[in-house]
């Protein structure tokens, strides 16, 4: 980072503003990419913030102030903060780039603003009680908070059981065997529901503590409760995702294209 000559002018809107977003969203991924224009301008390339079907967006600018000049290596590096457009959806991120004074070479991306917006896509079929915890999984992820990602994918997952008739009596791990026992899901679902139910006790529970007593009467096989990393979240969610596209998405789809029926008639 190149370091800020201390001034003793109060701090403008725009620095403001970088140095808060700076604070809050550190660890978020900043993925773009400045290019300098022939016309002494920039654009930026990268991934928009709020479409996913914009993937790798064009940002152009739409007007843009000079925010202060940095010293780094004898180097004035002219810092400047535009409000720039998408050329996919056409909404606006505030971005800041810095410019390196009488040598030639090009801008610097330096950050911007928001920084992106989790994919909370879920398919209708899901009841609303259910989608809204698998919509907070989501976020959670998003986030990089995998222990809230597997525990809310559990709830979710539980809440799923009980809408399915599950007994209500019972702990998650016997009201999955119950709907297997029942053919409410396959096998195949039930080992996938226990794998999200195993991760959710993970993610809730220290190392030290391992799985809570009360959902299970058997000892875990697999070993000392390891850390819900990115991949493990991952897999969480996935497991999720097939558990409720088996349950509530594919049968609407099955009674929505029954080709048995007869074809319609036309006059």
């Amino acid at each position: 980072m190149i370091p800020i000559v201390e001034q003793d002018a109060p701090l403008d809107l725009f620095s403001f503003i970088g140095q808060c977003a700076a604070i809050l969203w550190k660890d978020w991924p900043k993925d773009m990419e400045a290019v300098s224009l022939i016309n002494g301008g920039f654009s930026l390339r990268g991934t928009c913030p709020y479409s996913a079907d914009c993937g790798k967006s064009v940002f152009i600018a739409q007007t843009a102030i000079q925010a202060g000049v940095e010293y780094a290596a004898s180097t004035a590096w002219a810092r400047t903060v535009a409000i720039m457009q998408c050329q996919g959806c056409q909404r606006y991120i505030l971005a800041t780039v810095i410019y390196p004074q009488n040598t030639g070479a090009g801008h610097r991306y330096m950050g911007h603003y928001p920084l992106g917006a989790p994919n909370q896509t879920v398919a209708d079929e899901i009841p609303d009680h259910i989608k809204n915890d698998f919509k907070e999984a989501l976020r959670c992820i998003f986030v990089d908070a995998y222990n809230a990602t597997a525990e809310m994918c559990r709830r979710a997952l539980e809440a799923s059981c009980l809408d399915l008739g599950a007994p209500k009596d019972k702990v998650l791990e016997k009201m999955i065997d119950w709907l297997e026992n029942q053919r409410i899901i396959t096998p195949y679902l039930k080992n996938a529901a226990h794998n999200v139910r195993l991760g959710g006790n993970r993610g809730a529970h220290p190392p030290e503590d391992g799985p809570a007593s009360e959902e299970t009467t058997e000892p875990e096989k697999e070993g000392p409760v390891e850390k819900i990393e990115k991949e493990h979240a991952e897999a969480i969610v996935e497991f999720t995702r097939e558990f409720f596209h088996h349950v509530y998405v594919g049968p609407k789809l099955v009674g929505k294209y029954d080709f048995s029926k007869p074809k319609a008639k036309t006059t």
